[in-house]
């Protein structure tokens, strides 16, 4: 199923260090595939969820990665010694920059959108 491998991949992101190891190395995970998404790649789970219709079983399978991976990052950032609210929270926004990314590296023909959404991160002490 598309998504398996990021999946698989969360779950060794290290969390000695404290929570803001764990956004690092998230960050650095996903960099090579926003850097495809700047040449025309894209995500296939965004993708599926766009392009079905709410409901569809292929929209209902994408829901249910995001929430898979949504989960692991919550998980690797609780078992570096964030709090359950503080890692939900921060979950949903490593996703929402790496979704986002995918767009708009892909409008700009450039990785820059996402350097800089990461160097915000770094800025706000996540990463």
């Amino acid at each position: 199923m598309p998504g398996d491998g990021l999946s698989g991949a969360l779950q060794t992101l290290p969390v000695v260090g404290g929570p803001s190891s764990v956004v690092s190395a998230f960050l650095a995970l996903v960099r090579p595939v926003v850097e495809q998404s700047a040449a025309g790649s894209g995500c296939a789970v965004a993708a599926a969820c766009t392009e079905s219709p709410a409901g569809s079983p292929l929209h209902d399978a994408s829901a249910e990665v995001f929430g898979a991976w949504r989960s692991r990052l919550a998980d690797r950032l609780v078992a570096a010694g964030a709090t359950e609210v503080e890692a939900t929270a921060t979950s949903a926004l490593l996703l929402a920059t790496l979704e986002g990314a995918h767009v708009t590296c892909r409008a700009a023909d450039s990785i820059e959108p996402f350097d800089a959404a990461c160097a915000a991160l770094r800025a706000a002490g996540l990463a």
